[in-house]
């Protein structure tokens, strides 16, 4: 159909994958789910189908729920919504830090798991938000090029962080923001996207949170912090500066 949503469900429980199914049947008719029971083949399936969004349960039978979310990551900006039986307030965190975008815990409400997953989709602007490194490598090499004098080198699948050859040693929290802010090179985001995306929907007001953070990276990357050429404040938000970070 065109211009359904596809919905890939990494859940290895039988009776959740057909509830879920049935409320989005009935609930949100434009998604299709595409089920997976295992972790090795929800990353399959993240590949072959590029879904527009995850749902993701951290308790699967190969591997931790953590450990998908980790290498999505790695790769691609999709939204991902966690919906899994751990409550515990750690695991929460966790899972946001990391790059969750919601966070549910079982049982739930399908009216909850519906407007969640509305939420992040309406705060994500559109559908179709897995923006995956394959596609910086399919662009005109000229569009790519970055001066040889750059400063700052970034190796995003491995997380790591060179500022003069010199390896910057980043939090997991000041990575995902550099690595958001680099996915979107050039572009000027909003805080209130930034904060959903990095720390989740509840944290939408907390903009104070944002600036310490800025600050952070700022004081790791820059060579003045107080005026600042890699990451760039605008009167909407913030963007890492065309052709300040080469990443691979």
């Amino acid at each position: 159909m065109p211009g359904q949503l596809k919905i890939l469900l990494i859940e290895d429980n039988a009776d959740i994958r057909e509830v879920t199914n049935l409320i989005f049947e009935m609930h949100m008719p434009e998604a299709r789910i595409i089920p997976a029971i295992k972790g090795a083949d929800g990353l399959a399936l993240m590949k072959s189908e590029s879904p527009d969004m995850i749902i993701l349960d951290l308790g699967l039978p190969d591997m931790d729920g953590m450990k998908v979310l980790k290498e999505i990551r790695s790769y691609s900006d999709i939204p991902i919504v966690i919906l899994t039986i751990r409550g515990d307030e750690t695991d929460k965190v966790r899972g946001l830090e990391m790059g969750a975008d919601d966070y549910i815990v079982k049982p739930f409400n399908h009216n909850e798991l519906l407007a969640r997953v509305k939420a992040v989709f309406r705060h994500r602007g559109k559908r179709g938000a897995a923006r995956i490194k394959e596609e910086v490598k399919a662009a005109p090499a000229a569009a790519r090029a970055v001066p040889k004098e750059k400063k700052i080198k970034m190796d995003v699948s491995a997380g790591t962080v060179q500022k003069n050859g010199e390896h910057v040693k980043l939090s997991t929290t000041e990575l995902n923001l550099l690595k958001y802010l680099v996915s979107h090179e050039g572009k000027v985001i909003s805080g209130d996207d930034i904060l959903t995306k990095i720390w989740g929907i509840e944290y939408v007001d907390c903009l104070s949170n944002l600036q310490q953070y800025i600050r952070h990276l700022r004081e790791k990357l820059e060579d003045n912090p107080d005026r600042p050429e890699i990451i760039v404040q605008e009167e909407n938000g913030y963007k890492i500066a065309r052709n300040a970070v080469d990443y691979i």
